[in-house]
């Protein structure tokens, strides 16, 4: 009688599963589709304008830091197709060099014009190897995308003690532009562009730049973490960078790509299943509140390849326009000179070489 009782009550609790399971999944679906009819209309109503002047860009070399997925993978495929030479500085060479494949097959291009550089921003030292090998085998670099983009990630620090995201996210983006600016003002008219795949973040207080250690953590620059914070530098580095160079033709720009799928690399949920699960759900409604990422593309290719913006150096741009969609911290100069200090120090620079 016992068998027979804990065999209906284990199916039960089986059936009963199960009929959840399929249930969540009908409500699921369901909201997708209110919210795909919903994002349609939103789309229609902002107009994303996506770019279609094609430029050529033969003689040009390119620069795209990790482009192996998302709008990186799609402006790389997007400029060597345009004649480009194209470099891909990645941390997983491997990834890389099928996805290099894969471009050179589907854009039928010289496979020389596309090539792939390892670049680990978790290491300065691999920062430093990568803008080496850059200087002694090109002769030329006129545009540098600062395409890298953790969102979520489990806490860990960089290979010099700063949080993981904003390490990976500016603080070695900061070095590796620092080290090539040589060979952009030779390059010159040349380009810097801070590819930020979520737009302009609006922190709720003003930053700490302070370097104390913390009795919780043994992190450098502890008040200086996460995504928002790192791509609220990128825009400052942008800004400062531009009056820093506007003597030299280099023009520096910071952009909302208007994708914000795939805004990581596959290091961005490394070891961490729950923020995996959100990183899929949060890629899965991007692409249907944001553009595609070969959409994305050409909004952003246009600030590497349109000959009229040359006089925007360390603006904003969100929709293939300057935004005024910035919060008061992101327009604060002193805050931005203050962010410059603090990573030259990061990066153990000296002001006098500035």
């Amino acid at each position: 009688m016992s068998l027979a009782v804990n065999y209906f009550d284990r199916n039960g609790k089986i059936f009963t599963m199960l009929f959840y399971t399929i249930l969540l999944l009908i409500i699921t679906t369901f909201c997708l589709y209110i919210l795909s009819k919903i994002t349609t209309k939103i789309r229609h109503h902002y107009h994303f304008k996506y770019y279609r002047n094609h430029f050529r860009m033969d003689g040009k070399t390119i620069l795209i830091t990790e482009a192996t997925s998302g709008t990186g993978r799609s402006i790389a495929e997007y400029l060597v197709a345009q004649g480009a030479k194209v470099i891909m500085a990645c941390r997983n060479l491997s990834k890389a060099e099928e996805v290099a494949n894969e471009i050179r097959n589907s854009t039928g291009v010289d496979p020389k014009k596309l090539s792939v550089v390892h670049l680990d921003f978790i290491d300065l030292n691999s920062v430093r190897e990568c803008a080496k090998k850059i200087t002694a085998s090109e002769d030329r670099i006129d545009v540098l995308f600062n395409n890298a983009g953790l969102g979520l990630s489990p806490f860990k620090l960089t290979k010099q003690g700063y949080d993981y995201v904003f390490g990976v996210n500016y603080v070695g983006p900061f070095l590796l532009t620092y080290l090539l600016i040589d060979l952009l003002k030779k390059s010159s008219p040349s380009r810097v562009i801070n590819v930020i795949p979520c737009g302009d973040t609006f922190l709720k207080e003003e930053p700490d730049f302070s370097r104390q250690l913390t009795q919780e953590s043994d992190i450098k620059y502890p008040n200086l973490f996460g995504y928002n914070m790192s791509k609220l530098a990128q825009i400052w580095h942008a800004k400062i960078l531009s009056e820093k160079l506007k003597d030299y033709q280099v023009s520096t720009i910071s952009v909302h790509s208007g994708s914000g799928s795939k805004i990581t690399t596959d290091q961005k949920t490394n070891g961490m299943l729950l923020a995996k699960i959100v990183s899929r759900f949060f890629d899965l409604i991007s692409r249907k509140f944001n553009m595609l990422p070969k959409d994305a593309a050409l909004t952003v290719a246009y600030l590497a390849m349109d000959p009229n913006l040359e006089d925007m150096s360390g603006q904003y741009f969100e929709n293939m326009k300057i935004s005024q969609n910035l919060s008061p911290y992101a327009k604060d100069k002193r805050l931005a000179q203050k962010m410059w200090d603090v990573s030259m120090e990061m990066c153990g620079l000296c002001k006098k070489n500035e």
